[in-house]
């Protein structure tokens, strides 16, 4: 592997490392919404639908995470 091959992989380490953070702090949005939501009534679909999101949203990171375990493997 050169050099620039090295470089290419250290950038993309770093921008899936800041995709994880990025998807992370969207993860804690939406469980403020959820929080919040649950101290209303009637909004059981709302949260219902937050929750399958938060539940994509973690799946992407887990697969970042596999790439990022790839990337320094």
């Amino acid at each position: 592997m050169n050099n620039q091959e090295l470089d290419k992989l250290i950038e993309d380490f770093f921008a899936v490392q800041q995709a994880i953070l990025q998807l992370n702090f969207i993860l804690s949005l939406i469980q403020v919404e959820i929080i919040r939501l649950s101290s209303e009534d009637n909004n059981q679909e709302e949260i219902d639908d937050l929750v399958q999101d938060f539940f994509v949203v973690t799946e992407v990171i887990l697969q970042l995470t596999i790439i990022l375990t790839l990337i320094q493997a």
